[in-house]
Order: structure tokens, then C-alpha cells, then sequence
């Protein structure tokens, strides 16, 4: 009975080849859990400026609707109304005879007095219809009022994509932009959707949807507005 309450001896271990794996398999769990948690936190921050990015772009598209009825609306490519196409020059007309003319038969034909022709280089200007390309290349240009916007999960300037899909991850971060044209009256579907494309006229006003896409490519839609 006294040899069982004796205390260890001076040469017994403090701590034993078991207690070391504890410990280590301790001190791994912990920093498995800190970097787990750190991983969490960066994604929830760069879901949190992928919105904050769309409500960036909501910003200046509500903006806009407003003012750029404007003439004198920067930046000038996003001006609502037409603009002057390139100028051509009116050809010179051939003078024709008020009374007669010859056909190459040598019959004499009547012909009544011709309409007076456009004089020879008189500018001809045509309407053409502002369209989204321009502008947005305006805005996202360096100076541009969108240009310093980022795509937090890769780090470059933000990209328009066509649509989020979850079975691409390379879209997280991406902005898309959809038109919402209104159908006729008795349609099965009020409104159709569609991507806003460079070569989308933008002269009247138009309805914008703003949607972003999050860490798995999941659509969040931002903003449905008058532009």
C-alpha cells in the first residue's frame, strides 16, 4: 500500500509522448479554426464590395436617368438624344434642259421643269442614335467616374458579364447590366430581359436591372431603375 502512494520519482517524464500529440493536434485544430475563420471573414469582405460595387453603379445610373437629358451632360457619350452622323457633300447635279431632252435614239422628249437639285456642297447631316459602347467605355475609362471600381476576388478593374452562373466561379465579383423592354398589351410575359450590349441604343430612356454576382457566382440583384 505505501509503494502505491510513493510519488514519482525525479526521473519520471513531466510530460509524455501522448500528452505531446495532444498538445500539437491542439495547437492545429486552433489554427485550422483561425484560418478557417479568416478565409470566412475575406469572402464576407469581398461579397460586401461586390455589392457595395453595384450600389456604386445604381448611384450613377439613377444620377444619369435625371440629368442627361442635359446637352451640356458629362460624359458627353452618355447623353440621352441623337447625334450629328458624319457630314457628307451633296454631289454636283447635271444640268438638265427645262423644256426638252434627247434619248439616245434621237427621239425629242417633252419633260416638265425638274425639281431645283441640292447646290453642289451642301453639307448633309443624319440623326445617329448614341449607343451604350461609347458611354460605357466614358465611364469606366481611366478619369472615368466608374473607372477606380475593382473586382475584390481578382483584383482587376470590374468586368460586365453576361449573365452569373454558378457553374462558372470565374464570374464572382462580375456586374451585369440587363434592358427590360415592356411587351405589348396581352402578352403571356409582361417584360422580356436581356444583357446590355455596346450596340444597344441608349438616345431615350430605358429601364436597367443591376445585378451582381457573389463568391459562387450567385446572381444579387442590386437595383431595378429608369435610366
Amino acid at each position: 500500500m505505501d509503494d502505491l502512494m510513493t510519488a514519482p520519482s525525479a526521473k519520471d517524464p513531466i510530460v509524455t509522448f501522448p500528452d505531446i500529440i495532444f498538445l500539437a493536434f491542439l495547437v492545429f485544430s486552433m489554427l485550422s479554426v483561425a484560418w478557417v475563420g479568416r478565409l470566412a471573414y475575406q469572402e464576407g469582405m469581398n461579397n460586401e464590395i461586390t455589392k457595395r460595387n453595384g450600389e456604386l453603379w445604381t448611384k450613377w445610373f439613377t444620377q444619369a436617368g435625371l440629368d442627361r437629358g442635359n446637352d451640356s451632360y458629362e460624359p458627353a457619350p452618355c447623353t440621352a438624344g441623337t447625334v450629328q452622323g458624319v457630314m457628307a457633300v451633296a454631289p454636283e447635279a447635271t444640268p438638265v434642259g427645262p423644256d426638252s431632252a434627247s434619248s439616245s435614239e434621237g427621239i425629242h422628249i417633252l419633260k416638265s421643269d425638274p425639281p431645283m437639285p441640292a447646290p453642289s456642297g451642301t453639307p448633309l447631316v443624319t440623326p445617329v442614335r448614341r449607343t451604350w459602347g461609347p458611354c460605357l467605355k466614358a465611364l469606366t475609362a481611366q478619369g472615368g467616374p466608374l473607372a477606380a471600381t475593382v473586382n475584390p476576388f481578382t483584383r482587376k478593374p470590374l468586368a460586365l458579364v453576361v449573365k452569373c452562373d454558378m457553374a462558372d466561379r470565374r464570374l464572382a465579383g462580375g456586374l451585369m447590366l440587363e434592358k427590360i423592354q415592356v411587351t405589348p398589351p396581352g402578352s403571356a410575359i409582361p417584360t422580356i430581359n436581356s444583357p446590355l450590349i455596346e450596340s444597344d441604343p441608349i438616345d431615350q430612356k430605358m429601364q436597367v436591372r443591376i445585378t451582381v454576382c457573389d463568391k459562387g457566382a450567385y446572381p444579387i440583384r442590386i437595383a431595378e431603375l429608369e435610366f
